[in-house]
């Protein structure tokens, strides 16, 4: 039993004690199973793997529940030996339980039956509770047939605190079954639970976009205001340029008043655009950062400066 597990993946990171505890519970099963204590020695394998997760762990207990006729217990262990990492140094014996195990969960998986649970009965706003052999089975997945051990079975079905509904039926290798279950109500002072968000109640609301979109158009006019100040702004510059080459000592006569006047309202229309760009850079970063965002938006404002100004996008 040396080799047992020394095909453990090291990233399992067992501890020295759970390999002791696994190689003392594999040994149990083996003899166990000699004395013809089936359902003693699965219980030895399960815990075995549990701690040892090894092929040869594994392939035991798939074994095991093969020869207890158990189909969908078997091929998941087969299929969990698959899901080991190998080891540079494994064993040839592990190599062999691989191959063994995928074999094996084939065949295993050939004879597992379904059961097709259909609910009739329940409320507007409630859930059934529905178990086959007292394992419950999510809402969710009563829309598709329950894989089960071929043999008898026994469904359960009730809505709320109502009173519960039993059936019986008996399922052969690779079979599907239907089976319709009507429920009683509940009592008539009893409420359905409320729906929590993400539970499949239905589409949850959008958040409101207002803030968002007033963001975009403040920080638009932003854009634009500044490309307007940055215009004028070079108009003014380049007139007043030219009053200086034309005036001598400052001093300037009739005929340069007009472009005194161009350079003077070119240089009062670009202050007055880069002031609104001001407030409107502010107002529109103030109702973006406060606006509601959806869950999925991944979109953010950029002002910056560009060939022609300062631009903005989200």
């Amino acid at each position: 039993m040396v080799t047992l597990l020394a095909s453990a993946p090291a990233s399992a990171q067992r501890t020295a004690q759970d390999i002791t505890s696994a190689r003392q519970l594999y040994n149990e099963g083996l003899a166990l199973r000699e004395k013809g204590d089936q359902k003693g020695a699965l219980e030895k394998f399960k815990g075995a793997h549990t701690l040892g997760n090894t092929p040869l762990t594994g392939i035991e207990l798939c074994k095991m529940h093969q020869t207890l006729k158990q189909p969908v217990e078997a091929s998941e262990a087969c299929l969990s030996v698959g899901r080991i990492g190998p080891i540079p140094e494994e064993s040839q014996r592990s190599k062999d339980a691989r191959v063994e195990a995928a074999k094996i969960a084939e065949t295993e998986q050939a004879k597992i039956s379904n059961i097709k649970v259909k609910v009739s009965g329940v409320p507007s706003g409630f859930d059934p509770t529905v178990a086959i052999d007292g394992v419950a089975i999510p809402p969710v997945a009563l829309s598709a047939p329950r894989p089960v051990n071929p043999g008898p079975h026994v469904i359960t079905a009730k809505v709320g605190s109502g009173p519960e509904t039993k059936t019986s039926l008996e399922t052969k290798e690779g079979e599907t079954k239907e089976i319709e279950v009507t429920v009683q109500p509940p009592p008539p002072d009893e409420k359905p639970p409320p729906r929590v968000a993400g539970d499949g109640a239905g589409p949850q609301p959008k958040p409101k976009e207002g803030g968002s979109q007033s963001a975009k158009i403040a920080l638009g006019f932003a854009g634009v205001a500044a490309t307007i100040g940055t215009v004028a702004g070079i108009v003014a510059f380049t007139k007043t340029d030219d009053l200086e080459r034309e005036c001598s000592n400052k001093k300037c006569g009739p005929e340069t008043h007009k472009t005194l006047d161009t350079a003077s309202t070119w240089g009062t229309v670009s202050t007055i655009a880069f002031i609104g760009a001001g407030v409107a850079l502010g107002a529109g970063l103030v109702l973006y950062l406060t606006s509601p965002k959806s869950s999925g938006s991944t979109s953010r404002p950029t002002i910056g400066f560009t060939a022609r100004g300062i631009g903005g996008t989200f």
